[in-house]
């Protein structure tokens, strides 16, 4: 390839410091034959995130109103600042692997069909049942080839995301990357995991009701309502509900057995309660151990009451930029 496509990297962040270092250098050292630009989009870090990234000579772009923290508005503020034929997505936590730029690329220009390509992705060991469960998941969460969305990132056409219009929600405080293969796909765009690594990924070390209860205030439990508040009246409906379907049949059964706990009928409460019971010894075989069983309980309890939450919450029009400023350029 004589001329290399001009690449933009979009890093989302928020108290990233411990890795952002080593996330802006695993990424250079891949983009070194192209042309490119490393835009750090920072969530108003209370650390030093913003300092460490514009010590390494990149772009630093930041919000500028804390009450427009959520996972959704990171790479919508990156791409604001982007420019060039691609884009790149990356957590403050990653670290690129070898090869995927050149390997991505190549099936870019080789497909103009596909909108976004990612690979596997390797994890650290987690020390919370969450990071637990997603690493024994991860063939499920980033299956290799055509799927429906590049949970993680991905390498991006930037004229496909210019013609849906945005690039991540705004007001999502998770799954923006199923809303964007969503939309993609409604576009009549395709989507692929390839067979190589594309990054590594550091886990939150905190303990696991810590994490739970920083999530549930910074949002991030209400996601799944927001998804479908997203998509209602769109032709992707179906696509979301099935993406959030186990928080939905779960508020179904919890709204079930508040109702037969009302009825204070011991015989009615001790049926309602069997498959809570049974889904407990289910999950405890499963991981062998009854202590990871009663956690995914409540780690599900608490994302469907989040759900009815993030149905209610006010939602902004996703194509309206956020505040923001430019930090370093």
């Amino acid at each position: 390839m004589i001329n290399k496509p001009f690449i933009s990297v979009s890093i989302k962040t928020l108290n990233e410091a411990e890795c952002i270092e080593k996330t802006i250098d695993s990424i250079r050292q891949q983009l070194t034959d192209y042309p490119h630009k490393i835009i750090v989009a920072d969530s108003l870090s209370t650390d030093n995130t913003q300092q460490l990234a514009s010590d390494k000579g990149v772009t630093v772009v930041s919000l500028t109103q804390p009450s427009d923290r959520c996972c959704g508005v990171g790479h919508q503020l990156g791409y604001l600042y982007s420019e060039g034929e691609f884009l790149l997505l990356m957590d403050g936590d990653m670290e690129l692997e070898k090869g995927f730029i050149d390997n991505a690329v190549a099936f870019l220009t080789e497909h103009p069909e596909y909108a976004g390509v990612a690979g596997t992705v390797e994890m650290d060991d987690a020390t919370n049942y969450e990071f637990k469960s997603r690493k024994q998941r991860l063939h499920k969460i980033y299956p290799v080839g055509d799927s429906d969305h590049l949970g993680g990132g991905g390498l991006y056409r930037r004229s496909a995301i210019e013609k849906i219009g945005y690039l991540t929600n705004r007001n999502l405080h998770a799954y923006e990357e199923a809303e964007l293969g969503m939309r993609l796909l409604d576009a009549g765009y395709k989507l692929h995991r390839l067979d190589i690594p594309y990054f590594s990924h550091t886990s939150h070390s905190m303990p696991t009701f810590k994490l739970l209860k920083y999530r549930w205030r910074s949002g991030y439990h209400q996601a799944p309502g927001e998804l479908l508040r997203s998509a209602w009246g769109k032709p992707y409906l179906r696509n979301a509900l099935k993406m959030v379907k186990n928080e939905v049949v779960f508020l179904l059964y919890l709204l079930f057995l508040f109702i037969a706990i009302l009825t204070f009928d011991l015989d009615v409460i001790g049926l309602a309660l069997l498959p809570l019971i049974a889904f407990i010894i289910l999950k405890t075989l499963k991981n062998r151990s009854l202590k990871s069983g009663i956690q995914s309980v409540i780690n599900l309890s608490v994302l469907s009451i989040g759900l009815l939450k993030g149905l209610s919450h006010p939602a902004r029009d996703p194509m309206t930029p956020p505040d923001s400023k430019v930090i370093h350029e």
